[in-house]
């Protein structure tokens, strides 16, 4: 009889327990403002897409953590302790993409999170194809199972980051320019601060250019045309340096010919010398086009058939 009263005992205490856990109150905020406990959000009114399930501690992650896709798909999982979060990334199959360790730091002015160390990364088959090395969030090697493979993810990666940040300044400034279009003297702040950064941009580049070479696809894949895309905001004189590395890179299929002819004729025409293919010129009040000057004019759409340009009328 102890026994079975033992037994009955135990029942209700886990009974208590579980119904305790069960009806805790989900996505609570504590009295800082922040996210505790248990919290599942929804992507959609009628709740059934999540987009995270997890708990949390003063506003962290704590355990283990599940994020979603907007299609409610899971996309990410999280094992977060100490500081230390064990992270695995899947396919949209349920297939392993990425797995590794990342880390989350709460500094004065951010919450900082990275990957770091040794991480494996598989194709959607489940196959293990390759290695990431990071330190701090910043890609130091690729190491790829298959030794045929050239690409570089570290380049890549690198020109990414650079065409990002060429990207938003830009925009950033160049918003800012046509903001204050009758105010010169703010307009010039802005213009300078462009030139400025789009400087840093031109340097960055030049620095890559200078170890690799252009950039091929065979390395650096689609990102292989950023630096000729940035490079041709540049001032003349950078134009002109990197002119004989562009033409080459062309000549490999690395950049369209055709882009090339217009940076070209825009190179020309900008220090006062004759065009090669005839893609600059302006229009006359009737609404013609006007071919600036070119050299050897007889054989101009003869050029611009060979760069993919079509023939200009007589």
């Amino acid at each position: 009889m102890r026994k079975f009263n033992k037994i009955i005992f135990t029942c209700l205490i886990l009974l208590f327990f579980s119904s305790s856990i069960f009806c805790q109150e989900l996505n609570r905020l504590n009295k800082n403002g922040e996210r505790t406990g248990k919290w599942i959000t929804y992507i959609d009114d009628a709740k059934k897409l999540k987009s995270f399930k997890g708990k949390f501690r003063n506003g962290i992650t704590t355990g283990r953590c599940y994020f979603y896709n907007n299609d409610g798909v899971l996309n990410r999982r999280e094992t977060n302790r100490f500081k230390k979060m064990k992270t695995i990334f899947y396919y949209p199959n349920g297939e392993v993409k990425l797995k590794g360790n990342a880390r989350l730091e709460n500094l004065p002015d951010k919450v900082h999170y990275y990957f770091y160390g040794k991480w494996k990364a598989y194709n959607d088959s489940g196959k293990l194809v390759k290695y990431y090395f990071y330190e701090q969030g910043k890609l130091l090697k690729t190491v790829y199972l298959d030794k045929n493979i050239k690409t570089n993810d570290s380049l890549i990666e690198a020109l990414n980051v650079i065409d990002k940040e060429f990207a938003e300044h830009n925009k950033t400034l160049t918003d800012s320019i046509n903001a204050y279009v009758k105010n010169q003297t703010k307009r010039t702040v802005f213009e300078n601060q462009l030139r400025y950064y789009d400087s840093l941009s031109f340097d960055k580049i030049t620095r890559i250019i200078d170890i690799y070479g252009y950039p091929s696809k065979e390395i650096a894949g689609e990102s292989s045309s950023i630096p000729f895309y940035i490079l041709s905001f540049g001032p003349v004189a950078i134009k002109e340096k990197h002119m004989n590395e562009f033409i080459l890179a062309a000549d490999r299929g690395n950049i369209s010919w055709k882009s090339l002819a217009y940076f070209i004729d825009k190179v020309k025409v900008a220090k006062g010398e004759k065009q090669v293919y005839g893609t600059m010129g302006t229009y006359d009040k009737d609404s013609h086009f006007i071919v600036y000057p070119c050299i050897d004019p007889d054989n101009l759409n003869k050029r611009r058939a060979g760069v993919g340009l079509e023939s200009l009328e007589d």
